[in-house]
């Protein structure tokens, strides 16, 4: 794995909101904890402690992770629906949803919450027969498991789909390269539209890094993660709140990282 991707990594595990949130909480309880009342510093950590549990509390108890979730959802909403009118040179689908290590365990492809990516894949490619579909992002965590491509390629096989029509690409290791090594399967005559699908919240960077390497694209967006519009304040579910907030924030950290490395045509990108 390449060093930009590994740091990216390490530094998300400090800077993932729900992890970031519970180190602030602990600091500011210790803080409390070992300061004397009295002293200047206390009064630091009591505010700390405050702003933690109330942004916690905010997310864990109101829709304000959909709200943040909801401009990335909605920038490319109005491909939601196929279109069976285009021509396309084929189908490109984004890896990160397969479970290596449970695959590899229990011999089945198993999924996360993102397996929609998996699953349109299969039911695009039964409404449009015949095109290719590229498999992007072949990652592999350890000797004795599975990739995400041999993770893709046991549903395909489960789901009845002809696997002449599949190219595995297991070079890439984020976004970005998702881009660059699907562009080197493509053949000389391929030069219409691909249809692009990963998680809706996930397009706008995906869109951002393949106009960057020249591929001609239309956005097919999957998995939602909120309905698009304002449904209520409270929400009180707060796994499931700090899960979409921790993806909202990485996506927006994420688009200003590529835009600011030049991986990506625009900081948010629309147009097509």
């Amino acid at each position: 794995m390449a060093w930009d991707n590994i740091i990216s990594r390490m530094s998300w595990l400090f800077l993932e909101p729900s992890n970031l949130l519970v180190i602030l909480l602990l600091i500011s309880v210790l803080g409390m904890f070992f300061i004397n009342p009295n002293h200047k510093r206390y009064r630091t950590f009591v505010k700390l402690n405050i702003f933690v549990v109330v942004i916690m509390s905010a997310i864990s108890f109101t829709n304000l992770a959909s709200w943040i979730m909801w401009p990335l959802e909605a920038r490319f909403s109005e491909y939601k629906e196929l279109s069976l009118d285009e021509n396309y040179s084929g189908i490109i689908v984004l890896a990160g949803s397969e479970r290596t290590i449970i695959s590899s365990y229990v011999n089945q492809a198993t999924f996360s919450n993102a397996g929609e990516r998996i699953y349109q894949t299969v039911a695009v490619a039964k409404k449009i027969s015949g095109l290719p579909i590229i498999h992007t992002g072949g990652i592999k965590r350890g000797p004795n498991e599975i990739s995400e491509n041999e993770v893709a390629e046991k549903f395909f096989i489960d789901n009845g789909l002809d696997l002449t029509r599949v190219r595995f690409e297991g070079n890439s290791y984020n976004t970005y390269t998702n881009a660059i090594e699907s562009k080197k399967l493509f053949k000389s005559d391929e030069n219409q539209k691909w249809l692009l699908i990963t998680s809706a919240y996930h397009m706008p960077r995906a869109v951002g890094t393949f106009q960057k390497a020249d591929i001609k694209i239309q956005p097919y967006p999957v998995d939602y993660r909120t309905p698009l519009k304002y449904y209520s304040f409270f929400r009180f579910s707060m796994s499931e709140n700090f899960r979409i907030f921790d993806l909202a924030i990485h996506e927006y950290l994420g688009l200003i990282a590529y835009y600011i490395t030049d991986k990506s045509v625009s900081i948010f990108p629309k147009t097509i």
